[in-house]
């Protein structure tokens, strides 16, 4: 993850995002608690899940798709 997205990711502090992982997985539509130091603290599936930056190859804001 380059310097400028680790400094996006703070800018998604609070909100819903997608991840993008370097094996290969996704998790979508999970909140950004933090995004300070060397993991990302995520809420996921009702638990705290804290992610290695390095593990993480993008993110992106989550789209609601209204019915």
């Amino acid at each position: 993850m380059t310097v400028e997205k680790r400094r996006e990711l703070h800018r998604f502090e609070g909100s819903s995002i997608s991840l993008a992982l370097v094996d290969g997985s996704r998790l979508d539509d999970v909140s950004l608690i933090s995004a300070r130091g060397v993991k990302l603290w995520i809420f996921h599936g009702g638990e705290d899940v804290f992610v290695p930056v390095a593990n993480v190859i993008d993110a992106w804001p989550s789209t609601s798709i209204a019915a």
